[in-house]
Parts: C-alpha cells; structure tokens; sequence
C-alpha cells in the first residue's frame, strides 16, 4: 500500500537562538540517526525515497508495513538521543507533476493533496507523536477491525482470530489518540528483539523527559508532557498485551 512521511524535528528554531553550532549538531545527529535507521531499507527497496532537508523529513513509497518498522527504529533511536520528531503517515505517494527546469531550477510541485494532508495532520498534536491517518489506520487493521476503538483492542483477547497475532507485530501499536479523532504508532512499545536490533543498552524513561519539562516554558513543556503522555499510553498497552497473550496460551494447553 503506498504512503507518505511528514516529519520535522522539533525545538531547533530554539537551539539557533541558543546557539547555531548547537542547532547544527543537533540536525547533524537526526541526519546520522536517520540515514543509518533508513539507508539499507532503501539500498534494498527501490521504490522507496527519503528526503532531508533542514528539519524535514519525507519518507514515500508502496510498503506501509515495512514502512511503519523502519520509521519505529528512527523514532527509538532519535529518543535515545532526546531528540523529538513529530509526524504523521497518510495513505498514497507523493508524486510530482513534471516541470520544464534548469540545472539550478528545480520545481516540485506534488499532483494531489498528499503531501498537505501528511503536514496537516503532523501539526495537529504536541508532542514527539507518529500519528497515522484514519483511512490508512483503517485498511491496516481491515482484518482486525475491533482493534480501531481502545475498548475493541482490550477485549479482543478472547477472539483466536486477535489473540494469534504476536506480540511484537506493527499492527499492535496502532492506537486511537485520546482525543479519538485520529490514530498514533506506539513506538514507546519496544519488543525484546527489536530492543536488540536497534543496539539499545535501555530504554528511554519517563522521568528523563520529565526532568527536561519541568527546565523549559509551557509551550516547550507542552511537547515533553504530550511525548510523556504517549510512552505511558505505549507501556499500558504493551503491558496488557504481554499479560493477556501469556493467559491465552496458558489457557490454550492441553
């Protein structure tokens, strides 16, 4: 299924005014970061592009699936960092309609409104947020349709059909905002083989952004508590997950 990535790094107007070799370094580090979570995806898969400029991050191709794991792994790794990035994953690639150019004139102009909605729905929350449009968080879960409402996915473990789909699948971490108007990715949500993959000695805690919120204003703050919010709505749903799964199969021998 095709998509596209909006993402953009968040606080680095802040860090050029603090400091413009402070702003570099940090953009220095989401570039490393990012190429190394992406860079083998894309030798591998030639469908898929990835753009960087400044802050901005565009992801696009026709794996969404494939594209939710990679994008957890920059998510992981820039957190480790304590670097935020706030975007959002919608349904159809962004295409450019061809344009007379010049070597040093480049035009992009998208076909359709893809890219906007990608943007338009990125700035829609606070916080270091993955969020995922509706109409692409519901053709993901069409096999599992109860998993689009919160109380759907708690009592869902009854069902063979929802309680065989392993812990550490991409479709698990699909998950309504607590406002119910759109979806979110709970990358917070680190499976022990992925913690593994991803070279972690740890994960990142709560009481680390904790401490940083409480050390800058409310409109930076606002970020960190929304980033806080989302890693214990993650570690709920993981914790549910684990525990339910293991008294399934508890329940499953003979």
């Amino acid at each position: 299924m095709d998509f596209t990535y909006y993402g953009d790094l968040l606080g680095i107007s802040g860090y050029y005014r603090l400091n413009p070799s402070v702003a570099k370094e940090k953009l220095n580090q989401f570039y490393d970061i990012t190429f190394e979570s992406l860079s083998q995806y894309c030798r591998q898969n030639n469908t898929a592009t990835v753009e960087m400029f400044s802050d901005s991050l565009l992801f696009y191709g026709n794996d969404v699936n494939a594209a939710l794991e990679q994008l957890h792994s920059v998510y992981a790794r820039l957190l480790y960092k304590g670097l935020l990035l706030r975007g959002a994953i919608v349904e159809g690639r962004l295409e450019f309609e061809p344009r007379l150019t010049y070597d040093n004139y480049e035009k992009k102009l998208p076909q359709d409104d893809t890219l906007a909605r990608a943007m338009g729905l990125e700035s829609t929350k606070k916080g270091a947020r993955f969020l995922i449009e509706n109409q692409l968080a519901a053709k993901l879960l069409y096999q599992y349709p109860e998993w689009l409402t919160q109380e759907g996915y708690v009592m869902s473990f009854s069902s063979p059909h929802y309680a065989s789909v392993p812990e550490n699948n991409t479709l698990r971490r699909i998950s309504p905002t607590p406002e119910q108007d759109t979806y979110e990715y709970l990358y917070f949500w680190i499976s022990p083989d992925h913690k593994a993959y991803l070279n972690l000695d740890r994960e990142f805690r709560a009481r680390d952004l904790e401490v940083l919120r409480s050390m800058t204003s409310e409109s930076i703050g606002a970020h960190y508590r929304e980033t806080i919010e989302l890693l214990k709505r993650s570690k709920t749903r993981q914790k549910v997950t684990i525990e339910r799964l293991a008294s399934c199969a508890t329940d499953n021998r003979p």
